[in-house]
């Protein structure tokens, strides 16, 4: 009886083996044909925009046949995508690749357990890999825009239109990233001396010597605000509560916020009839917004002035917005790339940065004078 048992469960065991096939083979499950492409939901802003150009590019290579079927995954939130990820891991089979523009930094701990299953991955925009040096070992490329130019080319802007050492300055940062703590690091480096802004011409520009600034004066002129999460309603709520109670006096001339959506969130609360107050002295005494991504929305406003706007948002008198901004089409760059590597190419050729394995896409500075000049130029096109 017992050796009945025995050949039984024998029997059982090898049609496991043969059933599933990625359990049993060495403890390592098989790789599949599948690349997984994560990203935000395509609804708005930059980031909406690379999800519907990284839509528009995996429906191109599936259109083309071959090898591999990529899927892209959307989520509008960290949680989501978290959940996506183990949802991946815990299926049959491994993907072949992984390319991910993860939500925040919360993503993190997922994304190391892709590195640690060896599966192939590119990072893109929303970079981990320096808070984690397994991701940061086994990933094949980081993709970013250079977020270190556009804090320093926001810093250059405002000291090339009068910024000096000491003025206040308000600062509206994005979200708990890296790309935040860039634009942040970045632009405080300029002031102080230690960092140039390379223009997207190659050109390197410092800041004059009788205009850097002490660390005392970056800790004691630069305030900023909680993270608004590229929430144009959030930034609304806290450009209100910073602007309650100021004078000219207290009130910063400079705006440095991390995203063109906090731009329009600012402008619109200014023109309220609620607001005339605030407007006024707002309008009298702030010098220059910054903004980033390239939203139209803005550059419309940066192209009509006060007199023609009516009830509409328009740009100040006596006022710069700056937008700091990269193309959001090269997501499709980091899903080619995944591309590349599975049909067996080297991807270190495309490394701007070695040391660290990344690609930074160039940045550029965009206001009024920029957009007139560059009339018919793709490049300075915005994005709904």
């Amino acid at each position: 009886m017992m050796k009945k048992a025995g050949i039984v469960i024998l029997g059982m065991l090898l049609l496991l083996s043969i059933v599933v096939p990625n359990v049993f083979a060495g403890g390592k499950k098989e790789v599949g044909n599948t690349v997984y492409v994560f990203g935000p939901t395509p609804d708005h802003g930059w980031t909406g925009s690379a999800a519907r150009f990284a839509e528009e590019k995996i429906a191109e290579l599936n259109r083309a046949g071959g090898k591999y079927n990529y899927v892209f995954k959307a989520a509008g939130n960290p949680d989501d995508q978290i959940k996506q990820i183990e949802a991946m891991l815990a299926e049959r089979q491994f993907p072949a690749g992984v390319v991910i523009q993860a939500q925040n930094d919360s993503v993190g701990p997922a994304i190391e357990k892709i590195a640690i299953e060896n599966i192939p991955l590119i990072l893109f925009d929303r970079l981990v890999d320096d808070q984690s040096r397994i991701v940061r070992e086994k990933m094949l490329i980081a993709m970013c825009g250079n977020n270190f130019l556009v804090g320093s080319g926001v810093a250059y802007y405002m000291v090339e239109r009068g910024l000096s050492p000491g003025e206040l300055i308000w600062e509206l940062p994005g979200d708990l990233s890296p790309a935040t703590r860039e634009r942040s690091q970045s632009f405080r480096e300029f002031l102080l001396g230690t960092r140039a802004f390379k223009d997207d011409k190659g050109v390197e520009h410092w800041v004059p010597a009788n205009k850097k600034w002490t660390q005392a004066q970056i800790d004691s002129s630069i305030t900023a605000s909680q993270v608004a999460n590229w929430s144009r309603d959030v930034a609304k709520q806290y450009f209100e509560s910073y602007m309650a109670g100021k004078t000219r006096d207290t009130l910063a001339k400079w705006f440095f916020t991390h995203d063109d959506e906090y731009v329009m969130g600012i402008l619109e609360l200014m023109q309220t009839p609620a607001k005339a107050q605030e407007r006024e002295l707002f309008e009298s005494h702030v010098r220059v917004v910054s903004g980033c991504g390239g939203l139209q929305a803005l550059y419309d406003v940066m192209l009509r002035t006060k007199a023609t706007a009516g009830n509409a948002i328009y740009q100040p008198d006596g006022m710069d917005l700056v937008c700091a901004t990269f193309r959001p089409g090269f997501f499709v760059n980091a899903i080619q790339l995944m591309s590349e590597h599975l049909a067996g190419k080297n991807l270190t050729t495309y490394f701007t940065d070695p040391e660290v394995k990344r690609y930074q896409e160039p940045s550029y500075l965009v206001d009024t004078a920029a957009l007139n000049a560059n009339k018919g130029n793709p490049i300075f096109r915005g994005f709904d």
